[in-house]
């Protein structure tokens, strides 16, 4: 028992992360150092659970904040027409999805949520007849490398 007890001592020593030490130079004049730091993107969006889309065309407004790298950018998209169908068994109603609004770059996407940094969505349909529809608008969210 106690060999066995020094083996998994010596195992978990052995596993224990060490910590690296920065380089150190010695010098006689003087000199510089070299500063570094790596800070990870980070942003948020906010968009609504649902949508009452009675009308013929509606607006999903959808707001972005965050810190992100100067060769990145944030996208938010969503496919160019969707199907909503009626649960009831009339025949689907194409929905079309319109995008205004660009990409995110560092400089655009501020810290919190304002009236004019959004994406927004304009969906439009023929006249719904009476029923109950349903329907589901994908959107895609995704920090890619900035567009040349």
């Amino acid at each position: 028992m106690k060999k066995l007890t020094i083996l998994l001592v010596t195992l978990l020593t052995l596993m224990l992360p060490v910590g690296i030490a920065a380089e150190e130079v010695e010098v006689n004049s003087n000199s510089n150092i070299d500063l570094y730091a790596n800070i990870e993107s980070s942003y948020m969006v906010k968009l609504p659970r649902s949508v009452d889309v009675s009308a013929n065309s509606v607006d999903v407004v959808i707001k972005a904040k965050g810190d992100i790298a100067a060769d990145k950018q944030l996208n938010i998209t969503a496919t160019d027409s969707l199907q909503l169908a009626d649960s009831k068994g009339r025949a689907n109603v194409t929905v079309n999805v319109a995008k205004q609004g660009s990409p995110f770059l560092y400089d655009t996407l501020p810290a919190e949520y304002t009236d004019t940094a959004k994406v927004t969505f304009t969906l439009t349909h023929q006249t719904l007849a009476a029923g109950a529809y349903t329907g589901i608008l994908p959107i895609t969210i995704s920090l890619e490398n900035k567009a040349s």
